[in-house]
């Protein structure tokens, strides 16, 4: 079971890099990851500073914003190839990237290494887009075709949304097709193409039935036209701040942004992306570890009861090993450590967990 324990936050200290670290460390403070902040220098480095000194520069903008960085690492040679295998190493969750910047004219540059590691990386990659609207997750838009892929996506924007307390919208776009493919899809031959449109909603009305969300505000809407194009429309119409999708699907949703046209839909894109492949972003937790995480919870709180401060200590960080937002968990650490004369880390643990029951 993950629940995003470790983000690799690559930057370059330019502009986009530098809004893709606030997004690491809000995502940080509620899900209690590490980040690792990763740098990579080019083999014959061409900056006008030292790479000491972007180093220092990087460090010194991240303490600013109160980002709390467990280690910032330092690479050499192709962006993009070490990016991915600097996430293997370490076992990365996510990563996190700044998908470009705008130019002196407006225009919108999304770049070669953001691209590629989102193509290349089997880890989700969050690809943050420079300017307004900020990625706050507080509107996600998650597209969906139906297929195993988009049910992926699907079920990480809902973990997403319940985690960080924002509203969900969940797009599908029915595909434009000729005559012929939705005579032969329907086994029709008249009014084909309403056909077509009919049995794509019916699909997008049992898909979504499999996905319980009474405890999310949500939003479902249905388009017709290129995935692409809908997509941007989409996020415009429902003032998305974030798209959240599936990293192969049915009709191209996905492959439209990974394939060959990826960097020209990139730019096309009024908000930051999350892609997910192989593996889930947050995972929900199974029934056996909940289980565990109760019983480990009536422990600690027997122990601490008992003034075993320190063996309550260690259950509740066991807690939080399974679920690093748990609200007992962490006022149970606070309790612990007020206990054991901490009064910085009572403090510490008593403030997140007040930020976690606001919301």
């Amino acid at each position: 079971m993950k629940q995003l324990q470790s983000i690799l936050l690559a930057t370059d200290v330019r502009p986009a890099s530098q809004e893709a670290a606030q997004v690491a460390g809000r995502l940080a403070s509620v899900f209690g990851s590490r980040v690792t902040a990763f740098h990579v220098l080019e083999r014959h480095p061409t900056w006008p500073l030292s790479p000491q000194a972007n180093q220092d520069l990087y460090l010194k903008h991240l303490a600013d914003q109160n980002i709390n960085v467990e280690n910032l690492l330092v690479g050499t040679g192709p962006p993009a190839d070490s990016i991915v295998r600097k996430a293997q190493e370490i076992n990365a969750d996510l990563i996190l990237i700044g998908a470009g910047e705008r130019s002196r004219f407006d225009r919108f540059s999304v770049g070669p290494v953001a691209t590629l590691v989102i193509e290349q990386a089997p880890q989700p990659v969050l690809a943050i887009r420079p300017g307004a609207p900020a990625a706050t997750f507080q509107k996600i838009l998650c597209p969906v075709d139906q297929s195993g892929a988009s049910a992926r996506g699907l079920r990480n924007a809902m973990q997403l949304a319940r985690a960080l307390g924002g509203e969900l919208v969940i797009l599908t776009v029915v595909p434009e097709v000729s005559w012929l493919t939705a005579a032969v899809e329907t086994g029709r031959i008249a009014n084909v193409k309403e056909q077509h449109e009919a049995k794509w909603r019916d699909e997008f009305t049992a898909f979504l039935a499999e996905f319980p969300s009474t405890d999310l505000k949500i939003t479902t809407a249905v388009r017709l036209g290129a995935a692409h194009q809908q997509i941007a429309l989409a996020v415009q119409d429902h003032h998305a701040d974030v798209i959240v999708m599936g990293a192969t699907g049915r009709t191209g949703l996905v492959r439209v942004l990974l394939g060959s046209t990826t960097r020209r839909v990139l730019e096309q894109l009024p908000c930051s992306l999350l892609t997910v492949k192989e593996e889930d972003v947050v995972e929900e937790l199974f029934e056996g570890e909940l289980r565990l995480i109760k019983q480990l919870l009536t422990e600690g709180r027997d122990l601490l009861a008992s003034g075993m401060h320190a063996q309550a200590l260690a259950k509740f960080r066991l807690v939080l090993g399974h679920d690093p937002f748990n609200v007992e968990a962490t006022k149970g650490l606070a309790g612990a450590h007020e206990k054991l004369g901490n009064p910085d880390l009572a403090g510490y643990y008593r403030r997140r967990a007040e930020k976690l029951q606001a919301q």
